[in-house]
This record gives C-alpha cells, sequence and structure tokens, in this order.
C-alpha cells in the first residue's frame, strides 16, 4: 500500500509512478511544493549526494526485498561497460549513488534476516528448487522482517552437517511448510519429499500446513490442488500481503502445534 500525506515513514522507499518510478531512494522529509504535499527523495544514501527530486507521497512505498534485487540487478546492468552505449558522467554518478544505496539496504536486510532472527512469529520452511534460490532468498528476507523465523538451507545448514538430518529436522521443527512451485520444483524429488512429509501430518492432525506459492506457470501437484495457493506470478507486493495475512491468521485460529 502506498503511502498518504498522513502516513510519513521516513526513510528507505520505492517509486510506483511517475517518471521515477522503480527507482530506490531515502525519504529525507516532506514539504508543499507547486501546491501540493510532496516528498523530498534522495537517490542515494543522504549524507553523500545533493541532489534530490519532490515525488507525491502517494507515489512512495516501502520497498519490499524483490524490489531492491531487481532494481539492484537493473544498475548493475546499466553501469556495466558491456550495456552497449556509455553514459554520461552525471547520469552515471547519480547511478553509481543509487547502486551503493540498494547494495547496503540488500546487505542490511540480509544480514538482520540471517543473524538477527525474532523469537516469535512462525517458523517457515521454505521448500524449493535450487533454480528458484534468487526468489526464495528474497522472500526469506521478507518474512524475516515481518517478524516470522524463515528456514532457509544456506542459512541453516552448517559445513559439514548433514544435510537430510538438518532438512529433516527444519521439516519437523516448522509451523509452515511453504512449498515454491515453479517447473523446476516439480522436477525436483527433494521438494516433493520435502512438502508431502508435511502434508500427511495435515490430513492427520487436521490443521494448515503445507502453504503452496506459484512463481511461474507449472504443473500444480495433485494433491495440492485443492488448496487455495499464494499468486506470484504478477505482483509480488499484493501476494507478500496475501501470504502474510494468511499466516497471521492461521496463527490466530491455532493450526500450528
Amino acid at each position: 500500500m502506498a503511502y498518504t500525506s498522513d502516513d510519513f515513514e521516513y526513510g528507505a522507499v520505492a517509486v510506483l509512478r511517475g517518471k521515477h518510478k522503480g527507482c530506490i531512494g531515502y525519504f529525507d522529509d516532506d514539504t508543499v511544493h507547486r501546491g501540493r504535499r510532496q516528498a523530498i527523495v534522495k537517490f542515494a544514501h543522504p549524507f553523500i549526494t545533493p541532489y534530490y527530486q519532490y515525488i507525491p507521497i502517494e507515489y512512495l512505498d516501502s520497498p519490499n526485498t524483490q524490489q531492491l534485487m531487481e532494481r539492484y540487478e537493473l544498475l548493475l546492468r546499466l553501469l556495466s561497460p558491456f550495456h552497449g552505449h556509455e553514459i554520461e558522467v552525471e547520469k552515471r554518478i547519480r547511478l553509481l549513488e543509487e547502486f551503493s544505496y540498494v547494495g547496503s539496504l540488500l546487505n542490511d536486510r540480509m544480514f538482520k534476516a540471517q543473524f538477527e532472527r525474532s523469537p516469535r512469529g512462525a517458523k517457515i520452511f521454505l521448500s524449493h528448487s535450487s533454480a528458484d534460490k534468487s526468489f526464495v532468498k528474497g522472500l526469506a528476507v521478507d518474512l524475516a522482517a515481518m517478524g516470522h523465523q524463515p528456514w532457509l538451507d544456506e542459512w541453516d545448514i552448517l559445513a559439514g552437517e548433514s544435510i537430510v538430518e538438518k532438512v529433516s529436522a527444519g521439516i519437523d521443527d516448522s509451523d509452515f511448510i511453504l512449498v515454491i512451485l515453479s517447473k523446476s520444483a516439480m522436477s525436483s524429488k527433494w521438494v516433493e519429499n520435502e512438502w508431502q512429509a508435511k502434508y500427511w501430518a495435515e490430513v492427520t492432525e487436521r490443521r494448515v500446513l503445507v502453504i503452496p506459492a506459484v512463481i511461474e506457470e507449472c504443473t500444480i501437484p495433485v494433491l495440492l490442488r485443492a488448496k487455495k495457493y499464494v499468486d506470484f506470478r504478477h505482483d509480488y507486493a499484493d501476494a507478500l500481503e496475501v501470504l502474510a495475512k494468511s499466516i497471521v491468521k492461521h496463527l490466530e485460529r491455532g493450526d500450528v502445534g
């Protein structure tokens, strides 16, 4: 949900509309500009750039990790010497400033998600194909930022530990298993084994334990077709909100052990 003129949240923002759509900046202040309440946004760390833009507050929203990752990758392509054409010096400096800022935001989020986990919230095992690792890591960071405890193999399995034993323990200890459905996941026996282990416990205990999430067109497993899935194929932010609300409702209803 975008900001309103009565809902100021200073800090990192994503621009949803207008000339700067897709950019990530810092909401530094608000003012009346040309008869309209607007935000003063810097597309860099506020202490290193004198440049700013006036942007209507309703064009802004808090950035999710997927938006940060997509912007980071785009900036990296634009700044690459293999991009295809030269960028004028002033524009290149602005892009470099935003690139540095977005990178610092991502690093900060990744660190907090992995090392500063909340003891509250739901324990969520993310069952996925390795081909979907980038998407899943961003989703795990967003779930952690909401106060949940996502289980991700690269965060929770140390060098030298048994992968099978750690995965099994992660599944057993989880409140929910979030199945990331994609073409790659549907051909993965690992993914199938992971969610089916929790599915049969769900049937026996009559509780919601398995939540499907579709990230691309694929054939949904027969056992999951009767379930309402979270659709990430179109709007990540909307799907994330649906997932967050569903988890909270399940917790409130006592669907977990």
